[in-house]
């Protein structure tokens, strides 16, 4: 009885083993699924902004609910709830196709000028 006790025992370490280790790679391939971001703007609520205009401003390739819930996270905020003169932290992706054309059409622009 004591022997099928300890096997019972080290049963249910390796079960328990397991799970952490099934727990831990889940984990890593949420945080390795984010996108990187370049860098972190700082905007001011204004007086009738939502979470949901500030977002659908700012979120670029992101849909609005997944970057909502970033810049939840981002800002420790609970619940949806923002206040005018609050300074909010966005995520953002440098945006390098929108720069070079720009960039190129810079160059088109003193070129025709000369």
């Amino acid at each position: 009885m004591n022997r099928n006790r300890n096997h019972s025992i080290q049963g249910m370490s390796y079960i328990v083993v397991f799970m952490l280790l099934i727990a831990y790679l889940l984990m890593s391939v949420h945080v390795s699924a984010q996108p990187k971001f370049d860098h972190i703007l700082e905007v001011e609520v204004n007086v009738g902004d939502t979470l949901w205009s500030i977002s659908s401003q700012y979120s670029d390739r992101m849909t609005v609910p997944a970057y909502i819930s970033l810049v939840k996270a981002e800002n420790n905020l609970k619940d949806h709830n923002i206040y005018p003169g609050q300074v909010l932290l966005l995520p953002q992706i440098e945006n390098k196709e929108v720069s070079t054309a720009h960039e190129h059409e810079s160059n088109y622009l003193l070129s025709s000028k000369h």
